[in-house]
């Protein structure tokens, strides 16, 4: 029987469609192994690329929050200037009171007293938030006659002596950017200006407690005055005094009440002045006031003798003590009832004192009580004191009266021991004309205002 026969044969038992699923799997392994590299290869360059578009927004955040960081200290800067400017034009016109229409040209003083107060008042402000003193040159604060753009301005010494105009310029320097630099923002500056002059006011504070009687029958402005006219007191009564004069000035009471005497020695000094004081309001006729002579003289530069609350610091003096009418060697010599005013502008030039042997009292007015300070005390301590802007009032009125309108006065003469003599000032015509030497504090009003001229910003 012949033997049965094995096969062995080494072929693949698996059938075509078996194969075929298995090269499908290995197909598919490749392209997996294919793919995979692409796929990181992708993902790398998107991590990439938000790097880099984080880097440029921070870049630009950065550059926002420095733009509004680095700008808002250069407006904060911007305003501090500002307020320092503004301070410095209105101090700086304060000072301008000359009157050129009787001087024809104003002392070089004027300009200099108020390029000082400009400077002095302006710096009190501080700047890059209030950390830093603001300091104005002498060549930024400017003058000018009339108002007109920034190139019209010239600083004090090629200026037009009577400039009735100032401007002050206020700077700041070399601020460090602190987020801008690093986007190659280097140091900046900031500037700022202000033009002020004297206008109108709509309110005052009083400058001397006294006020003009009207003469009867007269109107506004100038209530039957003329600008140069002396007017005589009845502060000093009896028959030395002299009341030859038309019209005449009386002491009177801002507020209305029992004050009297103190408050007027106040006020004479420089102390307790009442503001606020308007064309209309009432005031009160207090009467006789002798007390209150050591207090007005001070305006002259006279202090009492021994210990006194009253000195050249605390109760200012005028920048001149000299006193009219005067007498030889006095030159030169104005009589009773001539116009002292263009003099008395050039005695402040020179910060004259009070010259005793000069002074011709009228009647028998007596000694003047005090001693006079020196022209270096006047030049240190003196202010515009003497030119002063005073209520016109009816005399015959009553007790209390309402304010008609507002004159300027010069001061002429001091106070002398005892009630003889007349005091004397001199008329300088409404407070509120153009060209007053007359200026006080207080709101300022329009063309029409009829208070003293206060400083106004214009510009």
């Amino acid at each position: 029987m012949p033997r049965a026969t094995r096969s062995h044969s080494h072929s693949p038992t698996c059938s075509p469609s078996a194969w075929a699923a298995v090269v499908r799997g290995a197909d598919t392994m490749r392209a997996r192994r294919a793919d995979m590299p692409k796929t990181f290869s992708i993902r790398s360059r998107q991590r990439g690329a938000v790097a880099i578009i984080t880097g440029l927004s921070m870049a630009v955040l950065v550059g926002f929050t420095g733009l509004a960081l680095d700008l808002g200290r250069l407006y904060v800067n911007k305003t501090e200037l500002q307020s320092a400017a503004d301070a410095c034009a209105l101090a700086a016109a304060n000072e301008l009171v000359c009157d050129p229409a009787v001087v024809g040209t104003c002392p070089a003083s004027f300009l200099l007293n108020a390029e000082a107060a400009g400077i002095f008042v302006g710096g009190k402000g501080n700047k890059d938030f209030q950390g830093d003193a603001v300091t104005i040159a002498a060549g930024d604060v400017r003058f000018s006659t009339t108002l007109g753009p920034n190139s019209s301005y010239a600083p004090r010494g090629s200026a037009d002596p009577n400039s009735k105009f100032a401007m002050c310029i206020t700077r700041a320097t070399g601020i460090t950017p602190w987020f801008m630099g690093v986007l190659g923002v280097g140091a900046q500056a900031v500037t700022a200006s202000a033009v002020a002059t004297l206008a109108p006011g709509q309110t005052s504070c009083n400058a001397l407690p006294i006020g003009i009687c009207k003469k009867p029958g007269s109107a506004m402005p100038d209530f039957g005055y003329t600008i140069g006219e002396w007017i005589g007191s009845t502060f000093n009564s009896g028959a030395n005094s002299d009341e030859s004069l038309d019209g005449n000035f009386r002491w009177v009471d801002f507020t209305i009440s029992a004050g009297g005497n103190s408050e007027i020695r106040d006020q004479l000094a420089g102390n307790g002045a009442v503001c606020g004081l308007r064309v209309g309001d009432d005031i009160r006729q207090p009467g006789t006031q002798q007390g209150a002579k050591s207090a007005y003289n001070t305006r002259f530069g006279i202090y009492p003798n021994g210990a006194n609350a009253y000195t050249a610091q605390t109760a200012p003096p005028d920048r001149t003590g000299y006193a009219y009418p005067n007498k030889a060697p006095g030159s030169p010599v104005i009589p009773v009832g001539t116009s002292a005013y263009d003099d008395y502008v050039s005695r402040q030039d020179a910060n004259d004192p009070f010259i005793s042997n000069e002074y011709a009292p009228t009647g028998a007015a007596g000694n003047i009580p005090g001693n006079p300070i020196s022209p270096a005390e006047h030049a240190t301590y003196g202010a515009e004191r003497r030119v002063v802007g005073v209520p016109m009032i009816d005399c015959d009125a009553g007790n209390q009266v309402p304010i008609l309108g507002m004159a300027c006065a010069l001061m002429l003469n001091p106070m002398s021991n005892g009630a003889t003599g007349t005091i004397y000032i001199e008329y300088r015509g409404a407070a509120n004309a153009a060209g007053s030497p007359c200026r006080s504090a207080g709101l300022p009003g329009s063309n029409l205002a009829t208070g003293p001229r206060v400083p106004t910003l214009v510009q």
